[in-house]
């Protein structure tokens, strides 16, 4: 039996947390109103009130005595955090750490506009990103009054490693199996940085220039959803398609174990669009099998636990970022 969810299920904690695929173990939900409505608040509610500290970096050096020498590294020092002493990433001398409560100050100004508001926050890799979940007060639908209903999220994320600033991205759900639809839409923006800044006119221009962008992403987005809705598909055209979405491999990497692994995931993709019932209201359409694509990648594709990186937060991560995988169906349903 599968579980589907309604718009006004998206706000309390247990929609993060329920069933297997649920982001109960990476975030914390929150009730604005109760935990907080300041970012400052809702970052010290959610276990993220640490601080990232610097500290120099030695090398420890065997020396021909047998003993240790500890030699300073030059122009690299250590990203720590507060709180448990972890090591979140070595980064050059010149970078500056943004706190957390800086830099998820832009969702201050979203929720102040009236058009965000929060729905949670936690940190991967042990604190190496930070992420920021915010839900867009806007009602967006696939199809006409009778479609399908989508969670229009916004992310602000950043890391303390010193490979990601500061950035916010789009974050569509399905939700009646809430499948992750990141996708590339042609003239609009999915992800893009955010600028820290003082100045309360330049915050307001900075959040002002983030709902254009969203609200522009999300009008195209159901512009696209309702014509892949409205575009019928035949088993045989979905067989063909999955081909092309994930051909045999050829030339040097075209052995038999790869070859067949591409001919057992495209079984499992072709199993989950016929056999998955909530996709039975649209199967038989190319947006069904677009759907088909985002469940199996967020799902029920393998996902392998990382150094620093637990399953749990490696479905969140994978569920709320780009896929290459979901890119290229749309592209290929796309075409005439």
């Amino acid at each position: 039996m599968t579980t589907t969810y309604a718009i006004d299920d998206a706000t309390p904690p247990l929609w993060f947390g329920a069933g297997p695929s649920g982001w109960g173990e990476v975030l914390t939900t929150v009730q604005p109103g109760r935990d907080g409505q300041t970012t400052r608040e809702i970052v010290e509610a959610c276990g993220l009130g640490w601080r990232v500290e610097q500290h120099p970096i030695d090398a420890a050096i065997p020396a021909a005595s047998g003993e240790t020498i500890h030699v300073r590294v030059p122009r690299l020092v250590a990203n720590v955090r507060s709180d448990t002493g972890a090591v979140l990433g070595v980064v050059g001398d010149g970078y500056r750490p943004l706190q957390n409560t800086d830099a998820l100050a832009l969702a201050d100004d979203l929720t102040d506009s009236g058009a965000a508001h929060w729905l949670a926050a936690g940190a991967t890799r042990g604190g190496a990103r930070v992420h920021a979940v915010m839900r867009l007060d806007r009602e967006i639908r696939i199809g006409e009054a009778t479609g399908e209903e989508v969670l229009p999220l916004l992310i602000i994320r950043n890391g303390h490693e010193g490979g990601l600033a500061v950035t916010v991205s789009v974050a569509p759900f399905r939700l009646v199996c809430r499948n992750g639809m990141l996708l590339p839409v042609e003239g609009a923006t999915r992800t893009w940085k955010a600028r820290h800044t003082a100045t309360i006119g330049e915050r307001l221009q900075d959040a002002r220039r983030t709902l254009q962008i969203a609200w522009a992403y999300y009008d195209q987005l159901e512009r696209i959803g309702a014509d892949l809705l409205g575009q019928p598909i035949s088993l045989p055209e979905v067989e063909r398609f999955l081909q092309r979405l994930l051909p045999d491999p050829t030339g040097p990497d075209a052995t038999e174990r790869r070859r067949r692994s591409a001919q057992e995931t495209r079984l499992r993709l072709l199993d989950v669009y016929r056999a998955t019932s909530d996709l039975d209201a649209i199967r038989g359409t190319r947006w069904g099998v677009l759907q088909a694509v985002t469940a199996y990648h967020d799902h029920h594709a393998r996902t392998r636990p990382s150094r620093g990186r637990a399953t749990s937060e490696a479905r969140f991560e994978r569920a709320t970022e780009p896929a290459s995988i979901k890119d290229h169906a749309l592209a290929l349903l796309q075409e005439a």
